[in-house]
């Protein structure tokens, strides 16, 4: 996957106007939050006091994150990457999207970096789906499905999602396809 000279700039003007758009947010995020200091203090502070909760409680999982990430780039290299869940990673690359989406925990929006960098690396965004449906199934939640609905139940629908994640994978793949080559059209 060689980018050509022209796909460079394409790259830079996007992340240019990715960064525009996260300042944008910020500014009106102030903003917003200026308003409702000058229209009532005790519901500015409130919300402040909210965000300093929040910040703390999700501090270790960025943290978690941040070093997966530091992680993924240091050991997986592109070529490794590509070669288990790349264009031609064919079913080994499906049965560890569904595998990890079953066995991954934690809060979803946690992975989107994780899965981003990943696809940045050359990861079908179809695996990525596939992944992303896959975490509706739960190891552990399981026997209470089982306790409320009954095994039969439980089993279908287990096969069911494992088998629609794949072709809402292949779905992904097909329309982010350019020239036959799965992709996501980002200079990359």
């Amino acid at each position: 996957m060689e980018k050509s000279p022209q796909m460079k700039p394409m790259k830079q003007n996007e992340e240019k106007r990715s960064q525009k758009g996260l300042w944008i947010f910020l500014g009106f995020s102030v903003l917003l939050y200026l308003v409702v200091l000058l229209s009532d203090k005790h519901k500015a502070f409130q919300a402040a006091v909210l965000f300093y909760h929040l910040a703390l409680e999700i501090f270790p999982f960025l943290l978690v994150v941040f070093v997966l990430m530091v992680l993924i780039n240091l050991f997986l290299k592109p070529s490794t990457l590509i070669k288990y869940m790349g264009e031609d990673s064919g079913i080994k690359g499906w049965l560890i999207a569904i595998l990890a989406g079953i066995l991954s925990m934690g809060a979803i929006y946690l992975w989107f970096p994780i899965l981003k960098n990943m696809m940045d690396k050359g990861v079908k965004p179809g695996l990525v789906a596939t992944f992303l449906y896959n975490r509706g199934i739960k190891l552990h939640w399981l026997p209470v499905m089982v306790l409320y609905f009954d095994m039969k139940y439980v089993i279908i629908l287990t096969i069911v999602t494992v088998l629609v994640s794949v072709v809402q994978g292949l779905v992904i793949n097909f329309i982010l396809t350019s020239n036959g080559k799965a992709g996501i059209e980002r200079g990359g």
